[in-house]
């Protein structure tokens, strides 16, 4: 049972949507004609009740359905050291200070077992690959890669305008990440407070009538909102990113999550790592979990 208070005159049903963005709309409505909701104790089918500053909403909806966690978790890879799987958007993909929600991390140490470690994290509305270490030694020698660069990690993602040129770029920048809000700035030149970013983008289709590329994104360098941060930075924002991009395109293609995808992971390293007969594999989202987001003509 999950207890949320009020803080400004809703309509329940709306409020309860946009406080579980994830909740499908169906199982919401299944919840009300269950009486599985309750308003200051008092259970209600109403999905048109008006619902007032400091009120108790309570929900009896199980977590995975509440935070619309997958039915079956989707594993891309699996070996004795490793297992990568596919988390989609919406999930946080570990804890996070201040938030108390079930992440991507407890859903899969619920499917396959306590002991397996997350190793890095993507971005709450990021979809796409999940790497954890399934014991100590190869945990530990996953977070050194990613540390080291041993790791290089492809996204593919929607951009706003179809004049990129060149068509391959390799940029070096900078980053600031502003702590108090979580905000992080690209720069051409180093800045006080900024570190470097390294990135290779790569155009994958043009859509000239609609007005938006597809991109291939090889990150050399793993920082806080590092592909959102630097595609703004050149003005060529992510569809649907509500923190770089733009309201007006989001509308426009009803987009309101950033579409982003960490899509393949390569690997090189040290031969006498313990982990190194990795380098001989790619391991790739297939193709239907990030293509054709967006109907579009050429």
């Amino acid at each position: 049972m999950k207890e949320i208070i009020v803080t400004n005159s809703s309509n329940i049903f709306n409020y309860i949507k946009d406080s579980f963005p994830n909740l499908s709309t169906n199982a919401l409505h299944k919840a009300f004609r269950n009486k599985d909701i309750r308003v200051n104790n008092v259970k209600t089918n109403n999905e048109k009740l008006d619902i007032k500053k400091n009120d108790l909403i309570q929900i009896y909806i199980e977590d995975n359905t509440l935070y619309g966690f997958p039915k079956e978790l989707t594993t891309v890879y699996e070996d004795e050291n490793i297992l990568v799987v596919y988390k989609p958007q919406g999930l946080l993909s570990n804890e996070e200070h201040g938030n108390n929600e079930p992440t991507y991390e407890d859903y899969v140490k619920k499917v396959k077992g306590e002991n397996i470690q997350i190793c890095h994290r993507l971005d709450r509305n990021t979809a796409g690959l999940l790497i954890f270490g399934k014991n100590q030694e190869a945990y530990k020698e996953l977070l050194d890669a990613f540390k080291l660069g041993y790791i290089y990690k492809e996204y593919y993602t929607y951009v706003v305008g179809s004049d990129i040129n060149p068509q391959k770029q390799h940029l070096e920048n900078y980053l600031f990440k502003d702590e108090k809000t979580g905000f992080s700035k690209v720069y051409d030149t180093k800045t006080k407070g900024s570190v470097q970013i390294v990135t290779d983008i790569e155009v994958d289709t043009v859509y000239k009538k609609l007005n938006y590329t597809t991109l291939k994104v090889t990150i050399h360098t793993g920082k806080t909102h590092q592909i959102r941060a630097l595609m703004a930075h050149i003005n060529h924002p992510i569809i649907g990113d509500s923190k770089y991009g733009r309201n007006e395109v989001n509308k426009k293609f009803k987009k309101y999550k950033q579409m982003l995808y960490a899509v393949k992971y390569t690997f090189k390293f040290p031969k006498e790592s313990t982990l190194s007969y990795l380098n001989d594999k790619t391991i790739k989202l297939d193709d239907s979990f990030y293509l054709g987001k967006i109907e579009g003509t050429k």
